[in-house]
């Protein structure tokens, strides 16, 4: 029985990769029917049906991407991107109406998780480890909580509340002289007094935002499938270039790292497949970054080391059992490109 699966956002650099994975399911018959806001996406070519929702407003986007459901007699809809999760959050009933399963978690979580501010006081809330931070909603609050934190461990960093993809992100340490971008992402780094004479009045625009201590590179991204606060798979992966994830992985067996997925799944209460970003601090222990409300535009770095994410959600959503634990043996993931026909 064919099974289609609906795509949001797939301008995601590795979308085609997921979509061709999806696609050579050994477990499912896997139609995927992909949607952008734009029509010149690579992914489109690899997918069995396409379609272009011509608009950035997040309710018109849900709403097309809920007729899209409708006219494709969607099974499921996996939205890549924290936007398309918030927006399409609210339409879980419709689709289930369509008969369509919205691998979402519940809109107040989504809306929790999307605010890195509202974030951290849920997992402090909860009981989940999280570096040392302050909140600041004004200038001057900002800068107290920089001259506090930066006297207590000498860098820090500030993220806005509502920021993605490191935009807004600035890394104060006085390693480095000036500012400067950070290995070709959108954060900068620079030295305090950079930032108290030059940076502190971006953050007009961009409040509140959360001061939080720097804590030990690399990045390591796991990947959780949880089913009803269960975490059903959970694979960790340490990023080669923390701020560029697509430039390749170790996949690492880490019962620490292990222990804190299955955590942060049962204390969250979560469901589907969810990103999350960890690093540790000077005493080797793991802080919860962020949980994206959505899986990871890097999680076929997991599935290419054969960890079955994917095959496994839509078991899941079927209500099928999926095999026991099967975690991707240690190893590095490389990017590399290649060519292939295009569909349409």
């Amino acid at each position: 029985m064919v099974y289609t699966v609906v795509l949001t956002s797939v301008g995601l650099e590795m979308a085609a990769d997921m979509i061709m994975r999806l696609r050579q399911s050994r477990v499912h018959d896997v139609r995927v029917v992909a949607v952008e806001r734009r029509s010149d996406v690579i992914a489109r070519h690899f997918a069995d049906a396409f379609v272009c929702i011509d608009s950035w407003d997040p309710q018109t986007f849900a709403q097309g991407v809920v007729r899209v459901a409708e006219a494709e007699g969607a099974d499921l809809v996996l939205p890549l991107v924290d936007g398309d999760a918030l927006a399409l959050a609210p339409y879980v009933d419709t689709l289930a109406a369509l008969g369509c399963k919205l691998a979402c978690n519940r809109l107040d979580l989504v809306e929790l998780l999307a605010n890195k501010l509202e974030a951290y006081r849920l997992f402090t809330q909860v009981g989940l480890p999280v570096p040392d931070w302050r909140a600041a909603d004004s200038r001057e609050r900002l800068v107290s909580a920089v001259e506090q934190m930066f006297g207590l461990y000498g860098e820090v960093v500030v993220k806005p509340a509502n920021a993605q993809s490191s935009r807004g992100v600035s890394v104060v340490r006085n390693a480095i002289h000036g500012a400067q971008e950070y290995l070709g992402s959108r954060e900068v780094h620079m030295d305090y007094d950079t930032f108290m004479t030059r940076f502190v009045d971006v953050y007009d625009a961009l409040f509140p935002v959360v001061v939080m201590k720097r804590l030990r590179e690399p990045v390591h991204d796991l990947d959780v499938l949880a089913w009803e606060g269960d975490a059903r798979r959970v694979v960790a992966r340490r990023r080669r270039n923390t701020a560029l994830p697509n430039e390749g992985h170790d996949i690492v067996a880490s019962p620490v790292l292990r222990d804190l997925g299955r955590d942060i799944a049962r204390k969250l209460k979560l469901s589907w497949l969810v990103d999350c970003d960890v690093m540790f601090d000077e005493t080797g222990a793991p802080c919860l970054l962020e949980v994206n409300p959505r899986p990871s535009h890097s999680v076929v770095v997991s599935m290419a080391a054969g960890a079955p994410l994917l095959d496994d959600l839509i078991s899941l959503a079927r209500g099928m059992d999926i095999a026991a634990d099967d975690e991707p043996q240690p190893c590095q993931v490389v990017p590399y490109r290649t060519m292939a026909p295009a569909r349409s």
